[in-house]
Order: C-alpha cells, then structure tokens, then sequence
C-alpha cells in the first residue's frame, strides 16, 4: 500500500501563542537553573561545606531536569502537554518557595534538586514538545528560537539574582524567584494542542483498527519506490519510527483510495534503513518486547556514539555554567564583573540557538560537520579560561560570548529530533550529574578550578572528535549499519 505524505498547516495563530509560551517558559526554567552558580559563593559562606557538596545542589538539579524527561513523557500519554506543564509549574514552585527554610545543604538537595528539578522537566518537555507538533516545515526554526529562551534566561537572570542577594540576602531572593516562577502558571495554561493532534487522539483506536482491517496478519506496509525529502529508495517502516512523539494514530489508511498516509512528520523520525511494518507490530506486541525492540533500533552505533557524546558536552557545560561565576571572581574581578561577564554566556548561547536552528534547516549544510566543528571549539574555549593572561574584564567577557555562541549552536542542531530526544535528555541529565562534583572534588583537592576546567574542555572536544566515527563507520560498513543515522542530521 502506498504511504502519502499529509501536510500538516505549520504553525498557525495559536502556534505562535504556543511558540512564545515556550519561549518564556525556558526563560525562566533555565535562566534560574543557571544562576545557581551565582548562588553558590553564598552558600560556601553560610554553610560552610565543601565545594564538592556545594556543586551538587546545582548538578543534580540540572541531571533531574534532563533525566526525568521520560517520566514527562509518560505522563503526556494520559494527561495534555497543559496538565503536565501545570503539574510542573506546581512542583517547582514549592520547591523555591522551601529553599529559604533549609537548614543545611542536604535539604537543598530535596527542595531544589528534586523537587524544583522534576518540576521544571515537567515544564520543559511538554513546551517544547508542544512546539514541535504545531510547526512542521520550520520545525528546526521554530526549537531553536524556544531553546534560545535557555540563553535569554541566563544573560538576565544572573544579574537579577545578584542584584536581589544584594538588597536582600540569598534566602529573600528566593521568595523573589520563587514569585516569578509562578509565571510559569500563565504560559503553561496557554499550552493547548492543536486541533489536528487533538482530533488524532481521538481517532486512535478507529485508526488501530482499520490497520487491523485492511492488513493481513503477516501482510506488509510496503512504501514504494519514490523521494522523499532527499530519500530515494525502496523504503519500508516500523511503527517505532512512524510515532511523532509515540503516537500509533499516525498512521491512518484512506479507504476511499486504498492508501496509507503517512504524515509528514513521522517521515522527518524514520531512520534510514529497511524496515518492515506488519499488522502484529501494530496491534499485537507485548509491551516489554516493543520496549525491547524500541531500544535495539533507537540505539543503533550511530546513536550509541551520539548519546556518549551529549554526555560529555554536558560535562563541560554543567561545570562551566555552575563554576563561572566562582572562576571569575577567583581571576580577580569584582563580583559584579563577574556576574556581567557570565551573562555573557547566556547573551551568546540565545544568538548561538537561533544560528543553529537555521543551519538545521538548510539542506546545503553539512549538519555533522558543524555540530563536530561546535563541539571541539565549545572545548578549546573552555580550556582558555584558566590561561592566566586572559584574566581580564574584556578577555573574559569576549571569551565568555565565544563560548556561549558555540555552545548555542550545539543546541540549535539538537532541536527538532522525534523519538531519540528523549534518550538524549537521560544522556544531558548523567552528564550534568557527573561533572561538577568532580570539578567541586578536584578544588577541594587543588584549592584552584583549573583542573575542573581543563578536564571539562578535553572531554567536550573528545566527544565532539567521537562523532567523526559515524561517517567513517558509514563508509567502512554501508552495509552492515545502513541503519544508523546522525541525529544531527535532522
């Protein structure tokens, strides 16, 4: 049967309400996660613990917050991406609101790690998932603008949040935060889904069952040979890649015609290989086995290199982001230089995500290459920190706008990807819970940040050198794993 592409209308008024929803809703999850390194020269002074302790409230943070994202996508399975962002907003808002009452660090990792961190994956994922099920043809676009909020957020946060420890101590500036947070209430009950997505769930089980009506048991969905958005071959696939975001509806045959739609979207998730749809994978699997299966065909070499890679970019980003603001004051700046030369990296990381969002969408650019070329720089920049004669005001803040710039188009290239996102989260929050324990570790050893750093930038430029493998695996065995595709592609 042939698979038609449907068009889906990209965007639309209320798409745009949803766009700018997203947008605020990374503007103030990541711009007050980022900003906790600001808090913690505080709370070196108040509790008197180790840096390595210290670093954890920050780390763990960020790890949940990315780990916790298919729990996220569970509960968007039975509840709206608004419900889940206001379950989010719920949690994270209660966590803020406890930080003042803690007595000592371990409470913090309750109050900030857990609590505040689930919630603001609760409001991160459905927003941005959201986002991408309204815009299609400028998906990449549409992500990279909503994900340079992150960088929004972490230009002007820093500073507000210095300014309130300021005027009113650290425990008073989280009420503050803690207000502003509840904004997130406001964008997330404007997160509604689109007709076309609601009308889908719908028809569910009508279009289950209609699969089950015009395929035989052991019958095969076969695409036939055409192109499709570069793709020209005798292409077969399987429900797991015809999910745009796990959704089997989908797939909808037209019985006046006698096809099968396909949407345009579930063709932007296939990967590129021979893959076999029968009326039992459909209808019949047991749970665990399509578990199974899932992870087999997600995790292919390509992937497996790829998920290795966002955890060591993200070692290198969690220690820059949370031990900026210490370094800075260790170089001999004032703690307001310091604070404006990290705005800094937020300032480049938003310039960085809209630049990648628009590389992801031109078809004459060579994604890998630059997503390599991002990562290594990303890592060669970080290594220059410690370099003593760059320990000036204007050194530091040219430095620090590189560094955000590059980090920001790693960021771009990841927006848009269907079903591996959400491993690649699990792969950002393990590296994120990694690294900065262990920068907090080797300063408490050291008694200096240099090493943290230094281990941060040669292991952001060895996953990005990892990457290179994917291509030479591609050319070395175009046979044995045609089915392995760079999720930097797109």
């Amino acid at each position: 049967m042939l698979l038609k592409c449907q068009e889906w209308s990209d965007g639309g008024l209320w798409g745009y309400v949803v766009l700018v929803s997203a947008f605020m809703i990374q503007v103030i999850t990541f711009g007050t996660t980022q900003s906790i390194g600001v808090y913690n020269v505080e709370f070196l002074d108040y509790f008197e613990s180790s840096a390595a302790a210290i670093s954890l409230v920050g780390s763990i943070n960020v790890g949940i917050l990315f780990g916790t994202g298919p729990i996220a996508g569970l509960l968007m399975n039975h509840l709206s991406h608004r419900q889940v962002a206001l379950i989010g907003a719920s949690i994270s808002s209660i966590g803020l609101t406890c930080m003042p009452f803690t007595p000592n660090v371990v409470y913090m990792y309750v109050f900030y790690e857990v609590l505040t961190g689930l919630g603001y994956s609760l409001l991160f994922v459905p927003s941005h998932v959201l986002c991408g099920i309204y815009f299609k043809r400028h998906r990449s676009l549409a992500t990279g603008i909503v994900k340079s909020g992150d960088g929004v957020g972490s230009t002007v946060f820093p500073y507000i949040v210095y300014m309130l420890i300021e005027t009113f101590a650290w425990k008073g500036s989280f009420f503050i935060i803690a207000g502003l947070n509840l904004q997130n209430f406001l964008f997330a009950a404007l997160l509604r889904p689109s007709a076309k997505h609601i009308e889908s769930e719908t028809n569910q089980e009508t279009s289950l069952h209609k699969v089950e009506v015009f395929v035989a048991e052991n019958e095969y969905l076969e695409m036939k040979n055409r192109k499709i958005e570069g793709i020209d071959r005798n292409t077969h696939f399987e429900n797991k890649h015809l999910m745009h975001m796990g959704s089997l509806h989908d797939i909808t045959p037209d019985s006046s015609q006698g096809d099968t739609h396909l949407p345009e979207t579930a063709i932007e998730n296939v990967k590129d290989k021979n893959d076999i749809l029968t009326a039992k994978d459909v209808v019949g699997k047991n749970i665990l086995i399509r578990i199974k299966d899932q992870l087999r065909k997600v995790f292919t070499f390509a992937f497996s290199i790829f998920f290795i890679n966002n955890i060591f970019w993200n070692m290198g980003y969690s220690t820059v982001i949370l031990f900026s603001p210490e370094f800075n004051a260790n170089a001999g700046l004032e703690k307001e230089d310091a604070t404006i030369v990290f705005m800094l990296i937020g300032g480049g990381t938003c310039v960085g995500c809209i630049l990648g969002g628009l590389l992801g969408n031109r078809r004459c650019c060579n994604r890998i290459a630059v997503y390599v070329v991002a990562n290594v720089a990303t890592g060669s920049l970080t290594i220059l920190f410690p370099l003593t004669f760059l320990h000036t005001f204007w050194a530091l803040l040219i430095l620090s706008l590189l560094w955000g710039l590059m980090f920001g188009v790693i960021l771009g290239l990841l927006m848009g990807l269907g079903d591996g996102y959400g491993y690649l989260m699990l792969a950002n929050g393990i590296g994120c819970s990694i690294a900065p324990p262990l920068a907090g570790w080797l300063l408490d050893i050291t008694g200096e940040l240099v090493p943290g750093f230094l281990l941060a930038g040669l292991i952001t430029i060895l996953g990005g050198l990892l990457i290179v493998l994917i291509p030479l695996q591609h050319r070395l065995c175009p046979v044995k794993d045609n089915t392995a595709r760079n999720p930097a592609e797109g």
